[in-house]
């Protein structure tokens, strides 16, 4: 009598369980293939420091690829709150985004970065005529330094007579 009965529960054990993980894979399924279906836009993700451009549904969403639209570079200690996470209908409007904002970026740290080195260009330009003097005067070894420094000078001139192009709009 217990042979008979030990059968009955194992189906009964199997249709409990099958009504319990059937529904469960119907719904996972269901998610995926809704979130697979959202319409596709760009955005900017970082991973691993480096900023990256992707395609899919979410930012972060694994079946998500990557746009061959740029190089993913380093972003390491960059706050990029108003660029990540949000959705760009083509790729031309996410770079036209990327551009701006490290276009300002650039502009902003390069005036910081000419205020000092107009303090140095004075303290260069003596630098450069002693060093001249001393390479007239027989001291050997100065080539190098001398040209070095000539070169820096002619870069800053360069920077003064034509500053940081401005932003494309």
């Amino acid at each position: 009598m217990e042979q008979t009965s030990l059968p009955f529960f194992r189906q009964r054990l199997m249709g409990r369980t099958i009504l319990i993980v059937l529904p469960v894979i119907i719904l996972v399924a269901a998610v995926i293939v809704t979130i697979s279906s959202l319409p596709k836009s760009y955005y900017f993700t970082v991973r691993a420091g480096d900023i990256c451009l992707v395609r899919g549904a979410m930012s972060n969403w694994v079946l998500s690829e990557q746009s061959n639209a740029f190089e993913p570079f380093s972003v390491k200690g960059l706050d990029l709150n108003g660029i990540t996470g949000v959705a760009f209908k083509t790729q031309e409007d996410a770079i036209g985004v990327l551009r701006s904002y490290f276009q300002k970026r650039v502009q902003e740290q390069s005036a910081a970065i000419l205020a000092k080195e107009k303090e140095l260009a004075s303290s260069y330009s003596d630098l450069l005529r002693d060093m001249t003097g001393a390479k007239a005067g027989g001291i050997p070894g100065l080539e190098k330094n001398i040209e070095v420094l000539k070169g820096w000078l002619d870069i800053y001139n360069a920077k003064i007579k034509s500053p940081t192009p401005a932003a494309k709009s």
